[in-house]
């Protein structure tokens, strides 16, 4: 019974285990795989169940039957066992097995929604101002106005400002009204920085 226990238990860890592994990385068709999982721990759940009557069967025929009449213990086994099992509506929902198998679906839907928003932020706030509002191209060498804060490329935004007499800042809808001089223009290294990170994701992946 101990080694049986065990062995149920290895067996549900591996179902959490999957289970953690289909909300993380299952994108068509997760509902139909967790249903999977799901039938799979009602499964352990009654199996459980049932070797619990059976063993409360079992000490019912030990203390009423012969032993050594095999015939009548079976007999006996069978209709104690048939008996607890109608008066016994099993509802595996209350299991242990089944509320941490919930429990663990409702984690793991939650930290994969927060880490969409999470990916949705970093998507924006890092792939948005790496476009040249002149060019509409990847930054490569970038430079900020101090005067608004956007950031062009270094030879989009000098081009800009030479072809034109009161060159202002590129950006649609800008509130700075100032035409943009050389000297308002920095270097930015925090960006360069980032350009650099996302150059080095994009060859991992």
């Amino acid at each position: 019974m101990e080694d049986l226990a065990k062995l149920r238990k290895q067996c549900m860890d591996s179902l959490y285990l999957c289970t953690d592994d289909a909300l993380k990385y299952v994108a068509d068709g997760k509902d139909e795989e967790l249903t999977k999982l799901k039938n799979c721990v009602r499964d352990y759940c009654l199996m459980e169940a049932r070797q619990n009557f059976e063993a409360q069967a079992l000490e019912m025929i030990k203390r009423e039957t012969d032993a050594s009449n095999l015939n009548s213990l079976e007999e006996k086994f069978n209709a104690h066992l048939s008996l607890m099992l109608a008066q016994q509506r099993l509802n595996v929902d209350n299991h242990t097995f089944m509320q941490q198998f919930e429990r663990r679906v409702r984690n793991g839907l939650q930290t994969v929604s927060q880490n969409l928003d999470e990916s949705d932020i970093a998507i924006t706030e890092t792939q948005e101002p790496c476009l040249d509002p002149i060019t509409k191209k990847p930054i490569e060498e970038p430079v900020r106005n101090m005067l608004c804060g956007h950031v062009y490329e270094q030879a989009a935004i000098q081009r800009h400002i030479s072809n034109r007499s009161r060159a202002k800042c590129p950006v649609v809808g800008c509130g700075n009204s100032e035409p943009i001089q050389m000297s308002h223009l920095v270097n930015d290294d925090e960006m360069r920085m980032r350009l650099s990170a996302q150059q080095s994701a994009s060859r991992r992946y």
